[in-house]
């Protein structure tokens, strides 16, 4: 079973930008769980809303909510039926909590279960608290061993890993086919060396952002290996008097017209912005496909009219099922290298630190991690 502490060091949101290091009450693990002393936990785009403006979209933080939903540790206890780890081994967590028992977790897309909890948000009443603490229990059914090659710190980016590779499986990409991505955070990073593998023979990428774009091709890194083949700069926003519709056509156009650039087969939207989907549209070759990873504003006005006469598909992403397996192998077997993304850590007792340092955006982020002793 193991030995507990009564309490332990956690990161609590009580609201917008009030993120404080508390002591938290350390519970012992149910007959189905396992604890995990976790020691890295990955900065994501939901933490960042949640800690800037107390809540993510809909979700509001009504009570403290520890963050983080990224993360690796080691067991620390089991709870009594679980045989599959002991304490000691070195594990990642796939942070979703479906029921298990409904058609949609029956058909394997239990990713859609209505009954969904997922670590660190306020998308359900209690509220699950996340990784950003010492101690954190969880079903063993969604914690995997963590390889002996693989860091804690890796460990954490299989999350957003698995993000990438559901999207690509999604979109069906094959053999010799051209990709193009908006968006070059961490996902949309991810999503290039994902369609790499499963085949894509192109994969060009844009951004507003020219240094992680320079960092999709490889500039400044050890290796000055590449994920991207090519990389434009796009705009921040419209042109004084410039409508976002005619603002979107106008971009599509000069992405298209450059250098290694055109129509493809396949584009994944990571942004979430609606003018970045005009753009994803207008971007797919007729019979491609739209493939929507960026969660943004839920109603926008988007060029349905093309995607239809053009017989693009648009397909919705939410989160992953089924690829956690996938994602470690690939990290295993060196496939896919996270060590580049990971350009600052943070310590726990930092978090705040850390989560204002991200919203910052400076130019040679690409993904923070907080880790804990």
């Amino acid at each position: 079973m193991g030995s507990f502490a009564k309490t332990h060091k956690g990161a609590v949101l009580y609201g917008a930008q009030d993120l404080r290091i508390e002591d938290c009450i350390t519970t012992t693990p149910e007959d189905h769980q396992v604890q995990i002393r976790v020691r890295a936990t990955g900065i994501c785009g939901t933490d960042m809303h949640y800690f800037q403006n107390g809540r993510n979209g809909i979700y509001v933080v009504k009570e403290p909510l520890i963050l983080g939903h990224e993360a690796a540790g080691e067991i620390s206890a089991v709870g009594k039926n679980v045989t599959e780890f002991k304490i000691g081994d070195r594990v990642l967590m796939e942070p979703q909590r479906p029921c298990e028992k409904c058609v949609v977790c029956r058909r394997g897309r239990y990713n859609l279960c209505d009954q969904m909890k997922f670590s660190g948000s306020a998308s359900c009443y209690p509220m699950v608290q996340g990784s950003l603490q010492q101690l954190y229990n969880h079903a063993a059914s969604f914690v995997y061993r963590l390889p002996d090659n693989i860091s804690f710190v890796e460990g954490a980016l299989v999350e957003p890993l698995a993000v990438a590779l559901h999207a690509v499986r999604r979109s069906g990409v094959e053999n010799g086919q051209s990709v193009l991505i908006l968006g070059a955070g961490a996902v949309g990073l991810l999503c290039a060396g994902a369609a790499k593998i499963a085949g894509a023979s192109t994969v060009n990428i844009v951004d507003i952002d020219q240094g992680k774009l320079n960092f999709a091709l490889g500039k400044g890194t050890k290796d000055g290996k590449g994920i991207a083949d090519k990389a434009y700069r796009i705009p921040l926003s419209p042109n004084e008097g410039e409508s976002r519709t005619d603002f979107a056509a106008r971009i599509a156009d000069e992405t298209l017209a450059q250098p290694g650039f055109g129509l493809v087969d396949v584009v994944f939207e990571c942004t979430g912005v609606d003018t970045c989907m005009n753009i994803a549209i207008q971007c797919a070759t007729k019979g491609g496909k739209v493939v929507m990873v960026g969660l943004g504003t839920p109603v926008q006005s988007l060029n349905i009219g093309l995607a239809g006469v053009h017989e693009v598909d648009l397909l919705g992403i939410w989160r992953y099922a089924n690829t956690f397996p996938t994602a470690i192998e690939l990290l295993r077997t060196g496939q896919i290298d996270l060590k580049p993304m990971i350009t600052h850590t943070f310590d726990l007792e930092k978090a705040a630190d850390a989560l204002k340092f991200t919203l910052s955006r400076p130019d040679n982020l690409v993904k923070c991690v907080i880790t804990c002793k």
